[in-house]
C-alpha cells in the first residue's frame, strides 16, 4: 500500500478510538448525573446538559471526521486505482509500440533480403546469359574455322583436279606419237595420274566430312 494510503488508514483508526472514548465518557457522565440526582436531589442541571451536549458535539465531529476521512480513503483508493490504470495503459501502449517497431523490422529484413535474393538471381542470370552467348561464339568460331579449314580442303582438291587435267590433256597429246602396236612412243605418267586421282579423292572426302560436322 503508499505511504499516503497508509497514512489515512492511521488516521481513520485514531478517530474510531477517539470517537469510541467520546461515547463511553458521554455514558460514564449520564450514569453520574443519574446517580447524583437520585442522592442530591435539587442540584441544578444546567452543567450536565451543557455537558451531555458538549459530548453530542464532540461525538457529531468525530463521526464527520471519520466520515471525511473514509472520503478521503476512497478518494485515494480510486486515485491508485486510476494510477495503476494509467500505468498499465503505458505499459500496452509501449509493449503494442516495442512489438510494431519489432514488425516493421522484421519486414525491412525480409524486403533486404527479397532484393537480395532478385539481385544474385539476375546476376546469376546474367552470368549465365553471357556463358551461354560465350559458347554459341565459340561454336560459330568452330564452325568458321571447320568451314575455312573444308573450303581449303576443296581448294586443294580443286587444285589437285586441275593438276591432273593438266598432266591427262599432256597425256593425250602421247597418243598422237605412237608406235606401231599403238601405244605412245614417250612413256605416260601412270604413276603420277594415280597419285594426282587419290590425292584428289582424298581432299574431296575430308571436306566433305568437315562439312557435315
Amino acid at each position: 500500500m503508499p505511504p499516503k494510503d497508509q497514512f489515512m488508514m492511521m488516521n481513520l483508526y485514531r478517530l474510531n478510538s477517539q470517537y469510541r472514548r467520546v461515547l463511553l465518557l458521554a455514558a460514564a457522565l449520564m450514569l453520574a448525573g443519574c446517580a447524583s440526582s437520585g442522592s442530591e436531589q435539587g442540584a441544578p442541571e444546567q452543567g450536565t446538559v451543557i455537558e451531555a451536549q458538549r459530548i453530542a458535539e464532540a461525538a457529531a465531529a468525530a463521526r464527520a471526521a471519520e466520515e471525511r476521512a473514509r472520503i478521503a480513503a476512497a478518494e485515494a483508493e480510486r486515485e491508485r486505482q486510476a494510477a495503476a490504470a494509467r500505468q498499465q495503459a503505458e505499459q500496452r501502449a509501449q509493449a503494442e509500440a516495442a512489438a510494431q517497431a519489432q514488425a516493421e523490422r522484421e519486414a525491412a529484413a525480409r524486403a533486404q533480403a527479397a532484393a537480395e535474393q532478385r539481385q544474385r538471381q539476375a546476376e546469376a542470370a546474367q552470368v549465365a546469359r553471357i556463358a551461354e552467348l560465350e559458347a554459341e561464339i565459340a561454336a560459330a568460331r568452330a564452325s568458321t574455322g571447320t568451314v575455312a579449314t573444308a573450303n581449303g580442303k576443296l581448294e586443294e582438291a580443286i587444285a589437285a583436279a586441275e593438276e591432273l587435267l593438266e598432266v591427262l590433256n599432256a597425256e593425250q597429246l602421247k597418243y598422237g606419237n605412237t608406235n606401231a602396236a599403238g601405244e605412245p612412243v614417250e612413256p605416260l605418267q601412270k604413276e603420277l595420274i594415280a597419285d594426282l586421282e587419290a590425292r584428289k579423292d582424298s581432299l574431296k572426302q575430308e571436306a566433305q566430312a568437315l562439312t557435315q560436322q
